[in-house]
């Protein structure tokens, strides 16, 4: 993994990072974005999610020419033909502590079974909204999964509607309609999931244990997985090959491919 922080106005690999109060306890925000043959995708949406990150956790807002500079900077280290690329960005005075990662990563696997989480999102939560660098529910649950032989688990709020997954949204197909819990539900506004909303490839609604049961199938939403049919939640099978999953798939691919054409846009 390659690391860069930004110091005296400069970009520099760093030794160490400054374990100040802001860093732990966890007062920071991240993005993490997708690397494909040296371009990150969706670039200017993660940068405005973190922005609205920021705001919520009260952090000053890095300029993002600054950011942008790092990343071209940090690019030239890369190989491989996929890397996750890692924003974050903690509280602090007088400024902020702002460091960026690269690090090689393999395709999403194939297969992808989800458990229900024994835990519930706080939907009223102080930092709902955030993609806060407060990880360690996420990472309890999703270590619980996976000691059941679980891929991901799935989280309902507080008044027992489905919220999202431990490291990304849900889509699940009802009578058809792909359909994704709204933001009030305290899911994280995903990237991928914004981008299909805006193509009108799915719509929001609330949904209760009683219409999970009825999806015949569904899909994990994020930047690094994209749209991942779930072949298996608990004990059913989900129908991977399912038409409107399938078509979420291309109208996704398709939009990818525009906006690769972005990045030599940006600042």
């Amino acid at each position: 993994m390659t690391t860069l922080a930004f110091r005296n106005d400069n970009w520099e690999e760093p030794a160490y990072l400054e374990p100040t109060i802001e860093v732990l306890t966890g007062q920071g925000v991240f993005e993490t974005i997708l690397v494909t043959n040296h371009v990150p995708q969706f670039l200017d949406l993660h940068l405005v999610r973190l922005r609205n990150s920021s705001e919520i956790m009260g952090i000053a807002t890095p300029d993002c020419a600054v950011v942008v500079a790092g990343i071209k900077q940090l690019l030239l280290s890369h190989q491989g033909e996929l890397g996750r690329l890692r924003i974050t960005l903690y509280r602090g005075i007088p400024s902020p502590q702002l460091m960026l990662s690269l690090v090689d990563i393999e395709s999403p696997s194939a297969k992808v079974n989800v458990n229900i989480s024994p835990w519930t999102r706080n939907e009223n939560s102080a930092i709902t909204g955030a993609k806060s660098a407060s990880y360690a529910e996420n990472v309890l649950a999703l270590e619980q999964a996976k000691e059941n032989g679980f891929t991901e688990t799935l989280f309902f709020n507080n008044a027992g509607v489905l919220c999202e997954a431990a490291t990304s949204n849900i889509v699940i197909v009802v009578d058809g309609e792909a359909v994704t819990p709204p933001l009030n539900s305290g899911c994280l506004p995903g990237i991928t999931r914004q981008v299909l909303l805006e193509l009108g490839a799915m719509t929001e609604g609330a949904l209760d244990s009683g219409t999970l049961e009825r999806a015949s199938a569904a899909a994990l939403l994020s930047s690094i997985r994209g749209v991942q049919p779930i072949h298996v939640m608990g004990e059913r099978e989900l129908n991977s090959l399912d038409e409107t999953l399938q078509h979420l798939l291309a109208v996704y691919r398709t939009r990818v491919e525009q906006d690769k054409e972005n990045w030599a846009k940006l600042p």
